[in-house]
């Protein structure tokens, strides 16, 4: 399957800082990136205005290498971030986060589940792929 990616802010950093509504009006705002262990940055995913999908170096104010991590800064008012809506789905209920910049949102990086498959697997395993599989597009 894939994860949705939203663009997302805490509605009292967009009060102080107003609210992009391009892409590259986040060039003024202070954007939190997700750090890879090698020190680079994931790139933010987005749709052009001609429905495709674009991968784009932002500059950080924050880089963050762990998701929920990254969740605390940006529900703390900290910025803006690209988040998979699984995780953040909580805070956009209770208001805690504001969806921004709709229209460039996009289907993300694709999610794989690898396990073995033999007669011996774990009802854990087993329990979650077929969770997992009920959530996702299973291909």
């Amino acid at each position: 399957g894939t994860e949705r990616v939203i663009f997302c802010a805490a509605p009292a950093y967009l009060q102080r800082h107003g609210t992009p509504t391009t892409f590259e009006d986040l060039g003024r705002h202070a954007c939190i990136l997700f750090g890879r262990g090698d020190g680079s940055t994931s790139p933010w995913l987005f749709v052009d205005e001609q429905g495709q999908q674009e991968a784009r170096a932002v500059e950080a104010r924050l880089v963050i290498g762990n998701g929920e991590a990254q969740v605390a800064a940006v529900t703390s008012a900290w910025g803006i971030a690209q988040l998979a809506t699984w995780l953040i789905k909580d805070q956009l209920q209770r208001g805690e986060l504001v969806e921004i910049l709709p229209q460039l949102a996009t289907e993300g990086l694709a999610l794989h589940l690898a396990w073995p498959r033999n007669r011996e697997s774990l009802p854990k395993v087993q329990a979650l792929v077929e969770r997992l599989s009920g959530v996702l597009r299973v291909d």
